[in-house]
């Protein structure tokens, strides 16, 4: 007999080993449809919060950021995490290669725009532009991109270019002005995108990306015939709270430091000013002593012949004069 059938014999004799595959498969049996849904629900949060966690990771470390770090801050990146998990719950199946791809690509866009904060806050540097700073940064950009777009697209492209008719200027018309809008577009999306991260942060950049995904969906429900739950509808309306209260946070912080520039810029002149300078505002302009118009009223105006008249001695003087060298 084989050593795999002997230990088979062996596993069915034994009283201990039927209780336990007996137990463990009435817990299976037993598990309710609601556990298993609540398990679902779970593991997606799961999913879905580590990926928007990882996306905005790099932008609310706030050791070496610029932001400071509040909790009303953390309140809004907390719920409009929930917003999304709630929002896109059941909206697509799963794939782990798509999710992972993800995952990594909205690591490499939060070091990205970390970086680029960093650099174009920073005015030693001289690239508050946003010309310069993608003069500097696309072709890098492109080097990276070129391969993998050659390896997936570049069949696509090569035999859809063997296909085109040439003599079809409508067609050939067309393509050249859908690729050259499609390219300005995407540059003024580029510049505005860096403009947003020299005013204001990467942070502000991200949720106004998901705003973005946010109106797609939207879009795709009411045009392309999605469903949508109402748990979706909730997680909808906790993300545009969160957005909203992320925007009325933004002004109010503005507004607080402008508050404190214009304090300090008040108590560095005050410091500046000596205290006898300072003229009493409260008392009327008639009653002021004016240093001016005191020296005005003391001068004296003399015309130049007095002013000869009052150099040469008197006779009395050079008699006395003569007087005194005689003896």
């Amino acid at each position: 007999m084989p050593r795999s059938n002997v230990k088979y014999e062996l596993t069915r004799d034994d009283d201990d080993a039927n209780d336990y595959f007996l137990q463990h498969v009435q817990e299976y049996e037993g598990m309710s449809k609601k556990a298993l849904f609540w398990r679902g629900i779970m593991q997606a949060v799961l999913l879905i919060s580590i990926y928007f966690v990882l996306s905005i990771g790099l932008t609310f470390y706030q050791k070496w950021l610029y932001n400071t770090y509040s909790w009303s801050l953390a309140g809004i990146v907390f719920m409009i995490s929930g917003g999304l998990v709630m929002f896109t719950y059941k909206s697509t199946s799963f794939d782990l290669i798509g999710f992972l791809l993800c995952l990594l690509a909205s690591l490499t866009s939060g070091i990205r725009w970390t970086v680029a904060q960093l650099i174009m806050q920073k005015s030693k540097l001289g690239l508050r532009n946003p010309i310069d700073m993608m003069y500097y940064m696309q072709p890098w950009m492109l080097l990276a991109i070129t391969p993998v777009a050659m390896v997936i697209e570049g069949p696509k492209v090569y035999r859809g270019l063997l296909n085109v008719d040439w003599n079809d200027t409508l067609l050939i018309t067309t393509t050249a002005f859908a690729v050259i809008g499609g390219a300005v577009l995407a540059f003024s999306m580029e510049v505005m995108e860096f403009l947003v991260v020299t005013h204001n942060s990467s942070l502000t950049l991200s949720i106004s990306g998901i705003f973005k995904e946010i109106c797609i969906l939207v879009i795709a429900y009411e045009w392309k015939g999605d469903r949508m739950n109402g748990l979706n509808f909730v997680g909808l309306l906790m993300c545009l709270g969160g957005i909203i209260l992320h925007v009325i946070n933004k002004i109010l912080q503005n507004k607080k430091d402008s508050a404190n520039e214009l304090e300090l810029e008040s108590n560095s002149f005050a410091n500046f000013v000596k205290p006898e300078e300072v003229i009493d505002t409260s008392a009327p302009l008639i009653m002021e002593k004016s240093s001016s118009l005191t020296n005005l009223l003391n001068a004296d105006f003399s015309s130049d012949e007095e002013d000869e008249f009052k150099r040469e001695p008197s006779p009395n003087q050079v008699l006395s004069d003569i007087i005194l060298r005689r003896e």
